[in-house]
Parts: C-alpha cells; sequence; structure tokens
C-alpha cells in the first residue's frame, strides 16, 4: 500500500499515469483510423449494419490482441532508449516518455478529424525515434547511438514492403475472382437498403472478422507494449521483472543460466560480454537483492538483463563468435537469449483487456469518417463486393505474414492499398487520384513529422518538467 501511495503521489508518478491514461486513448483513436477499415466494405455493401460490423470488429480485435502475442508490442518498445526500458524512475524520463505519446495523439486525432486514413504504426514510431532522439540530446549524447538502427531497419521495411504486398495481391486476387466468379451482382455496388445474396454476405463478414482479428493481432500489441512501460515505472518490483517468473526455482534457473554465459564469454575472451555478466552476476547473487523486492534492485537487475540480452543478440549474429563454440554451448547461448528475452517481456492479462476495450471503443464512436473515405473515395464509384473481398482476403495474408515475423505493419496502408489494387484491377473504373494524393500525403509525412514533433515536445517536456 505504502508503494502505490509513494507511485501516485510523486511528481513522476503522476506524469506516469496522465500518460497511461493518455495510452488508452491513443488505442481509441486507433479504433478511429484502423479498426473502422476493417469494416467499410461489409457496411458499402450491406453486408451488416453499421453497428453489427461494429460489434464484429470489437468481438475479432479482442480476439487477435489475446492471440497476437508480445512480440509486436516490444519490437517497438525496443526502439526506445535501453535506460526507459529498464523503468523510467526519473522526472527527467517521464516528461519525454509523455511528450513522445502526446506527439502521437495530436497527430492521429488530427488526421482522424480530417478523414484521412493515417497510420497508427507510422505515428508511433515516428513519436519513438523523436523521444529517443530527444533523450540523446537532452543528456548530451549522440543522438545516433541512442537509436536502435537494427530494430528500425526490420520495422522500416515492413512498412515500406506491407502496402506493396496489399496492392498487389488486391489486383490479383480481384482479377482471379473475376475470372473465375461469374455472378454480375458481386461486380456493381449494392443498392441502399438491399443486401447482397448469401454466399456474398457470408464471404464479406468472414472477411470483415479475418481483418479485424488481424488488426488486433498486431495492431492491438502496439499500446500493450508501451503501457508496460508507464507499469515499469510506476510499480518496477512488480511489473519489471515478471513475478510469476520469480519464484526460487525460477530465479536459480536464472543464476545458472547467466553463469554458464560467463562461462562462454571467458572462453571467447569477449570483455563486453565479460563485463555484462559479470554485473548481473552481482545484482543477482548479491544478499541485498529480494526476489520480487524493492523497485531500485528490479530496476537495476532488469537493466542488467537487458544489457546481457542485447550482447547476447549481437554474439549470436556473428559468425566468428558461434563458430568458436561447440553445438552446447550454443545450445546454451541460445537458450539464455531466449529465457532473458521471455523474463521481462510478461504482458498481465489486464493490459491486454484494457488495449482490446480502448479499440472496440474507439471504433464505436469514429468509424464513419474513414469509412466513407475507403467506400466511395477510393475509386470513381462506390466499392462493390468482389473489390471488399479481395481487399479483406489481401489484408488478412499481408498482416498475417507481418505477425509470423513479429514486425508491426500499418492495417490502414495494408487495406487502403488493397483496395487501391482492387480498383486498379477494375475495367471501367479509375482510382481517385485526389483521396490517393491526400493519403499518400500523409503516409510520407507522418514518420517524419511525429519525429519531429516529438522531439521538440521531449526537450520542452524536459525542460518543462524534468
Amino acid at each position: 500500500m505504502n508503494e502505490l501511495i509513494a507511485a501516485f503521489s510523486s511528481f513522476t508518478g503522476i506524469i506516469l499515469i496522465t500518460v497511461f491514461v493518455l495510452i488508452v486513448i491513443q488505442e481509441a483513436i486507433n479504433g478511429f483510423h484502423d479498426a473502422a477499415n476493417a469494416i467499410a466494405t461489409v457496411i458499402y455493401a450491406n453486408a451488416l449494419t453499421p453497428m453489427q460490423a461494429v460489434s464484429l470488429a470489437a468481438v475479432f480485435n479482442f480476439l487477435g490482441v489475446l492471440i497476437g502475442g508480445t512480440a509486436v508490442a516490444f519490437s517497438l518498445v525496443y526502439l526506445l532508449p535501453q535506460n526507459m526500458v529498464a523503468g523510467i524512475n526519473t522526472q527527467g524520463e517521464a516528461a519525454i516518455f509523455a511528450a513522445m505519446i502526446v506527439a502521437a495523439v495530436i497527430w492521429n486525432f488530427g488526421t482522424w478529424w480530417l478523414g484521412i486514413p493515417n497510420s497508427t504504426t507510422h505515428a508511433y514510431i515516428g513519436s519513438i525515434i523523436g523521444a529517443a532522439m530527444a533523450d540523446a540530446f537532452v543528456h548530451g549524447q549522440a543522438i545516433a547511438d541512442q537509436i536502435n538502427w537494427h530494430q528500425g531497419e526490420k520495422i522500416m521495411i515492413a512498412l515500406i514492403l506491407s502496402p506493396v504486398v496489399g496492392f498487389l495481391l488486391g489486383y490479383i486476387l480481384l482479377r482471379v475472382i473475376r475470372a473465375t466468379v461469374k455472378d454480375k451482382a458481386l461486380y456493381e455496388p449494392v443498392e441502399e437498403g438491399k443486401k447482397p445474396g448469401k454466399g456474398i454476405r457470408s464471404v464479406l463478414i468472414a472477411g470483415a472478422a479475418g481483418v479485424s482479428l488481424m488488426h488486433g493481432s498486431n495492431d492491438g500489441q502496439k499500446s500493450i507494449g508501451l503501457m508496460m512501460i508507464v507499469l515499469f515505472g510506476l510499480f518496477p518490483a512488480v511489473y519489471g521483472l515478471d513475478p510469476d517468473r520469480l519464484s526460487e526455482r525460477d530465479y536459480t534457473s536464472l543464476k545458472e543460466t547467466v553463469a554458464n554465459v560467463e562461462s562462454i564469454a571467458q572462453k571467447l575472451s569477449d570483455s563486453h560480454l565479460i563485463e555484462t555478466t559479470a554485473g548481473l552476476t552481482v545484482h543477482l547473487g548479491g544478499s541485498q537483492h529480494i526476489v520480487g523486492g524493492t523497485d531500485e534492485t528490479s530496476v537495476a537487475t532488469r537493466r542488467e538483463i537487458l544489457d546481457l540480452h542485447t550482447s547476447i543478440t549481437k554474439a549470436l549474429k556473428d559468425e566468428g563468435t558461434t563458430s568458436q563454440l561447440n553445438p552446447a554451448e550454443l545450445q546454451q547461448l541460445q537458450y539464455a537469449h531466449t529465457l532473458l528475452r521471455d523474463f521481462v517481456e510478461h504482458v498481465p492479462f489486464w493490459i491486454i483487456l484494457l488495449s482490446a476495450l480502448a479499440l472496440g471503443g474507439g471504433t464505436a464512436v469514429g468509424y464513419k469518417r474513414i469509412v466513407t473515405t475507403l467506400g466511395e473515395k477510393m475509386g470513381s464509384s462506390r466499392m462493390n463486393p468482389a473489390q471488399g473481398t479481395a481487399a479483406q482476403i489481401s489484408a488478412v495474408i499481408s498482416i498475417g505474414l507481418a505477425d509470423a515475423g513479429g514486425l508491426p505493419v500499418s492495417t490502414t496502408h495494408v487495406l487502403s492499398s488493397s483496395v487501391i489494387g482492387s480498383v486498379a484491377a477494375t475495367p471501367k473504373q479509375t482510382i481517385n487520384t485526389h483521396t490517393l494524393a491526400r493519403i499518400a500525403m500523409t503516409w510520407v509525412t507522418t514518420l517524419p513529422g511525429t519525429m519531429i514533433l516529438s522531439f521538440a515536445l521531449g526537450v520542452g517536456f524536459f525542460v518543462a518538467f524534468g
């Protein structure tokens, strides 16, 4: 109880609690933007009423978040400076983190208000990189050294390729549908108040459910990782290290694993790896450490675990290093890599539930603006059932591939590109270049725009509150 009162009464705690609320709001805005994409097709084909479609999206978004794991969540988290990932326990770090979330909220709300299918993923990534830059700047460090370029490179490749894959799949799938299915009703916009045939309706509903499921499994994770950063800062002893893994047996296993890594590091004469394991051995073996104990020891131990995990990652990617190890030693190093990662990436179920509820609630409140853009303004005529089906299947495949790689992609980009691909494959229909130009401009400006905004706010908040 004393820890709870301290966390909620300190200025750093107040900032982090405010940030937590903003992240939930941001996830609702994500629902305005991205979850609405999944239901545009069924609404414009009159397969479901808007409220039926919203309910469907909410349920499958929830299921998607539930089954999606945490790989995507922490792929974003690891773009932050490691001192923040270990646990935000200073007023300055809390101020910069707050600025990052404020930047994403401002950008996403603004583009939603204008009815532009902006990418929440791009807004998050730009804001995170801007925060990392601000953290380096205010501490007099080289900005390039504070950004996880390897992680950023993987994410950027996924963001660039995913809309290309969505467009191509949308184009190809509509061509295949037109060649194999001759029902004319499939290729005409559905009249107001008239439902499509049962077969078409079933396919569209299944597609909307699939896109919602994939959206939850990928986009739904992005707020989860950021919420966990706040909890790491507020309650390090509870959330900074997974309490479910802090039994004496697991604690002993962790110490033995670190000792094995230290032995391997000695063989390799890897001074950095030796230094990292030595520091962690002190924290794990010291008499002051109590399993699930104080905030200070939890943050320190978590930081050492993250440092060691990073060092092992580099060692495993270095062929010169791995070639010096026998199969048993290589297996030990790989096991340590997995154990250390799992040790710090635990997410409680209530966070997953909160993320899912925020997504569903946001969809219900703000779906109409984005649905109108996708349903009416991407082509020279309203979306028809065949186009909706091709776009949905394309999005499910594209996002599913990203999930398999643990990479964040933009549901907006993927589905919008899939719709454009289906329009391009439709005879006598042209792409609405005005709408396409507005969306493309937002895609191009979101990353640099949120980076600059987050950096400026981060420095400003640090000066004001740090």
